[in-house]
């Protein structure tokens, strides 16, 4: 993220939102002023989405969309959908598509991924219905704390985006990779205390698994990891050796500066 202004725009009719400027201000992007706000991770997990020009991904709990808009960036021709409880971050994801030109790649649904009925006419790639559909590419930043683990915030769109409602992580992850095609990938980015529970998810499903922590410097544990696999795929597990986002004295290390500001793919960097 790049920077911010107050903009006389909202996400409904009460929130007040920020456009703020990603990818060295190559995306703009509007969002709630408080509450839920888009930052590095969805950056990060937009460049780790491993795609080529032409194929469809989804983003899972997409917000306003920042982290499908960083991969359509980098992708060209790519076909993006989104899907989003929120009708209030389902608006803005809307908006950030079509004022950085990917209207036409951009398709966002309101939907609870815990209840089939929600998806009712609602299509995926080659008009198929939704959840009979299959994409190339599956990725997903998913609420970081389970219920009860987090104290809850003021704003109610922060809550549903940070704390876990009636679809656990578990569930959620098993959503993804039902949605992903045979040989599609599946990525999460998320707490690196939830590694093993993504693990036990996702090699249900999933081969050739990489689990890239994400050190906030070199002296420190990893906070965030990314974990990516390969739906069907029978390959074994790889550590990678990851990425170190801060110097000591606070500013982005190089590889993180050239993510952040030149929307690199995560595997040039690494």
């Amino acid at each position: 993220m790049v920077g911010t202004r107050q903009l006389n725009v909202s996400a409904g009719d009460e929130t007040p939102c920020t456009e703020d400027q990603f990818l060295g201000s190559a995306l703009k992007i509007t969002q709630p002023k408080d509450g839920f706000r888009a930052g590095s991770d969805a950056v990060l997990l937009g460049a780790a989405v491993d795609a080529k020009a032409g194929e469809t991904l989804l983003d899972v709990g997409a917000g306003v969309g920042t982290a499908g808009l960083c991969a359509l960036h980098r992708i060209p021709d790519c076909q993006l959908w989104g899907i989003e409880l929120q009708p209030e971050l389902a608006a803005l994801a809307r908006l950030n598509a079509e004022k950085n030109g990917f209207a036409e790649q951009t398709s966002i649904i309101e939907a609870d991924i815990g209840m089939r009925a929600s998806f009712a006419g609602e299509v995926g790639p080659k008009k198929k219905p939704f959840l009979e559909a299959g994409f190339d590419h599956v990725f997903t930043n998913p609420p970081f704390y389970g219920k009860g683990r987090a104290r809850v915030a003021k704003s109610d769109i922060k809550t549903l985006a940070h704390i876990e409602g009636s679809v656990a992580l578990p569930e959620w992850l098993l959503f993804c990779v039902a949605r992903a095609k045979s040989k599609g990938t599946v990525t999460v980015i998320h707490r690196a205390d939830r590694l093993g529970d993504i693990l036990a998810v996702l090699q249900k499903g999933c081969g050739r698994l990489k689990v890239i922590p994400l050190w906030p410097a070199q002296d420190q544990s990893a906070k965030r990891v990314i974990v990516q696999g390969i739906k069907g795929d029978k390959g074994p597990l790889e550590l990678t050796r990851g990425l170190v986002l801060h110097e000591k004295d606070g500013r982005p290390t190089a590889v993180a500066n050239t993510i952040a500001r030149e929307g690199a793919a995560l595997k040039s960097v690494m």
